[in-house]
């Protein structure tokens, strides 16, 4: 289960590393002892931003479980735009998921890598 996830990802990236607004991707991913695997990268994009993500993986059960998440995206001088993840906060948020904005944080789903790259090339009018 858990190696086919890691496959899906693969062929995701590989889907967009072929799109001229994507001028880079690298992503690194570690298959760890009880069906875990932690796995992170990096999409660099023609305007000079970037997606940092990483995913912390469970696949014990019968589905794979993002235990950590992270999915920041950022412009050329580093600044946020947006980040998923479901770090806990201080003070407590209702919800362990949630997305940051450069003003406010705000209860999300947790998204798929898939849906932040679909987000961000709406967001940036590359589609």
């Amino acid at each position: 289960m858990l190696s086919q996830y890691l496959a899906q990802i693969r062929s995701l990236l590989d889907s967009y590393s072929r799109p001229a607004f994507v001028l880079d991707v690298n992503v690194n991913s570690e298959v760890r002892p009880g069906d875990q695997a932690y796995l992170s990268g990096v999409i660099t994009f023609v305007d000079g931003s970037e997606l940092h993500f990483a995913e912390f993986l469970d696949a014990s059960s019968q589905t794979v479980e993002k235990l950590m998440y992270r999915y920041h995206y950022q412009d050329r001088a580093g600044q946020l735009a947006f980040r998923y993840d479901n770090a806990r906060h201080q003070p407590s948020m209702l919800s362990s998921s949630h997305k940051h904005l450069p003003e406010q944080v705000m209860a999300s789903t947790i998204p798929a890598l898939e849906d932040v790259l679909a987000e961000i090339t709406v967001v940036m009018g590359w589609v």
